[in-house]
């Protein structure tokens, strides 16, 4: 059954996509987020929530609450920036103004949803797709940025899809090179400067590897850019034993042309961070977080006035 809305409803119900493979909970009201994506073969569920999460219920934040202190996990997105503040003509708020706004909904069919949102820090109209395969364990994210404008609007436009984790996952990543985001935050990577992945540098100058993750009893905490991608991919695998004897490998991939995210940001807390115990995976358009410094070194993304641009990226279950 097709619901096709004609003019965008609100909708504070949660929106169930699902074939045989997986499972994604849209949340509309909660900045249009998946909220849930559960692996049906292994019962795996990818996204990470805190303990005291109750997902029926709603909220209604203020343009320009506080990111870390209403966040409850699940997969948002970033946009137009990162840290608030003004930036030229415009009044940006803390990451940006998608995660704390009601999406609305402009259609709905069994495998494919499309919400929009008209910004209010920007002049830009949004849209976004979730394109669930019918079979296969695998769906597409496409976004539709539109300048509304006659003045250029650079931007900060990523992922931020928390992880559920366990110690020893490994961080997938192709050939690229790293760099600590905030070396004050960094408690692996003691040294700034760009190595290449798996490997960075600790504070007495060491090799350390950053492809598996820690412990929550290490009370560590990681944050690292990745750029110069060979190819636009990253994810998170897991190996279990089944049975107590054979080995079960899963695996989260997101796939992705680099020419829409360039750069991947990899937040980790092994229970160093605010007591979580999370993996947030980011590619993004934009390097480093501060808008006005990207823009100053030609790394921010920007949208030509009365411009539309579209973004895409695949994620699969392996």
């Amino acid at each position: 059954m097709r619901h096709d809305l004609g003019s965008t409803q609100q909708n504070s119900e949660a929106i169930n996509l699902e074939n045989s493979a997986l499972q994604l909970v849209v949340r509309p009201d909660l900045g249009g987020r998946i909220d849930q994506l559960r692996d049906k073969k292994t019962g795996q569920n990818w996204l990470w929530h805190p303990p005291d999460y109750d997902e029926s219920q709603t909220r209604t934040l203020a343009l320009g609450a506080s990111f870390d202190g209403n966040w409850t996990g699940g997969w948002d997105e970033i946009f137009p920036n990162d840290v608030e503040g003004e930036f030229r003509a415009y009044q940006l708020v803390d990451h940006g103004e998608f995660w704390s706004q009601a999406w609305g909904v402009k259609s709905h069919v069994p495998f494919d949803l499309h919400l929009e949102l008209m910004c209010h820090t920007v002049p830009v109209h949004v849209k976004k797709r979730i394109q669930l395969h019918p079979t296969e364990p695998e769906f597409t994210l496409t976004y539709s940025f539109q300048n509304q404008s006659d003045q250029e609007i650079p931007f900060l436009f990523k992922q931020h899809a928390a992880i559920a984790i366990e110690p020893g996952d490994e961080i997938l990543l192709p050939n690229c090179l790293i760099e600590p985001v905030v070396l004050d935050f960094s408690r692996i990577i003691g040294r700034d400067g760009k190595t290449q992945f798996p490997t960075a540098l600790d504070a007495a100058g060491n090799e350390v590897n950053v492809q598996h993750t820690r412990a929550r009893s290490s009370q560590l905490q990681e944050f690292f850019y990745s750029s110069e991608l060979a190819v636009g991919e990253c994810g998170i695998s897991k190996s279990r034993l089944e049975n107590g004897t054979t080995p079960l490998r899963s695996t989260l991939k997101l796939r992705f042309d680099t020419a829409d995210f360039p750069y991947v940001w990899v937040f980790q807390s092994y229970g160093g961070w605010c007591d979580r115990y999370v993996l947030i995976l980011e590619p993004c358009t934009t390097m480093p977080y501060d808008l006005e410094t990207a823009c100053q070194k030609g790394t921010a993304a920007i949208l030509q006035p009365h411009e539309t641009q579209t973004r895409t990226l695949t994620v699969r279950l392996e």
